[in-house]
């Protein structure tokens, strides 16, 4: 059972304590809105204002926490920020359960997939807020804050693959990394990158025949983004063998094959989009299918060139 406890940071001690078991994590909201849960137990207690002759005691309010969600450790992946509002007088101390939700996105869960290694490692860093209210009187004297050192745990591999992640969505919707440079450095395709968001954007307001013609420019631009010894006017598969001959010659003959005729396919496809055709040439599923592709195109020679 990972624990903690907190106190004042200008004066410490421990006026309050987290507690959650790890088997009951939950995972929900995948993959549109992930989020992990966490259902903590809180505990807060009075301030006691140690003076000489007496013990001053101040009820205590614990408005919010705050915080951040490592993983692995030393890697923060996520903030959260929940109501607290527990009251602790000289009665008691005062616990309550929290259903603390820590919203991820798919991309930083599959980051958090990629990096683990059997168990998942994660932290947790908490800070709060409190108001200290007047010793036997009404009214508030004072705000302070507190937080604690990371608290780091283990979630176990099957916990993890079994009931977290498919809540969470992975594997349910694939994403398409693009390495999208400054401009600056030379491996970098900011005007490929330019063009496919352009098609993208065509793609959000329904306009498919636009979306393919960009994804055209993007292969274009792909091969207009390194120097070639060949005429400007040769044609397109010309441009696409010399490319991968000249600056991809990392890959197999199998690997620069499959590229090639995979790029020569796919622009000779979007090429009729600048050929008189019926306003409807394209339909919603062939643009999405194309966008896919270039994108998947231009993300692989992206990280080729680097």
């Amino acid at each position: 059972m990972p624990k903690t406890e907190m106190g004042f940071i200008s004066t410490g001690g421990s006026i309050a304590k987290i507690t959650f078991e790890i088997q009951n994590i939950q995972a929900s909201g995948g993959p549109e809105f992930p989020k992990l849960v966490f259902p903590l137990e809180v505990k807060l207690a009075p301030f006691h204002n140690f003076s000489p002759g007496k013990d001053l005691i101040h009820p205590v309010s614990w408005m919010f926490i705050s915080g951040e969600l490592f993983s692995p450790q030393q890697r923060a992946v996520a903030r959260f920020r929940d109501d607290v509002n527990i009251f602790a007088d000289s009665s008691a101390s005062h616990e309550r359960q929290l259903r603390l939700e820590i919203p991820l996105d798919l991309m930083t869960v599959v980051r958090m997939e990629e990096s683990r290694e059997g168990d998942l490692w994660a932290g947790l860093k908490f800070n709060c807020f409190f108001a200290v209210h007047v010793s036997g009187a009404v009214g508030v004297q004072r705000f302070e804050t507190g937080t604690t050192e990371p608290l780091y745990f283990s979630i176990p591999r099957s916990q993890w693959l079994e009931r977290l992640l498919p809540q969470l969505g992975y594997g349910k919707l694939e994403l398409i990394e693009v390495r999208i440079s400054n401009g600056v450095r030379p491996e970098g395709l900011p005007k490929a990158v330019q063009e496919i968001r352009q098609a993208r954007s065509y793609l959000a307001e329904g306009d498919w025949e636009k979306a393919v013609i960009h994804c055209r420019k993007t292969l274009e631009t792909i091969l207009d983004s390194r120097q070639l010894q060949i005429p400007a006017a040769s044609r397109f598969a010309l441009k696409v063998d010399t490319f991968i001959h000249d600056h991809l010659s990392s890959l197999s003959g199998g690997q620069a094959k499959l590229l090639a005729e995979e790029m020569k396919l796919l622009w000779e496809v979007c090429s009729s989009s600048a050929h008189p055709s019926p306003q409807d040439y394209f339909k919603r599923a062939d643009a999405k299918f194309i966008v896919r592709n270039t994108t998947a195109i231009l993300e692989y020679v992206g990280r080729l060139l680097t």
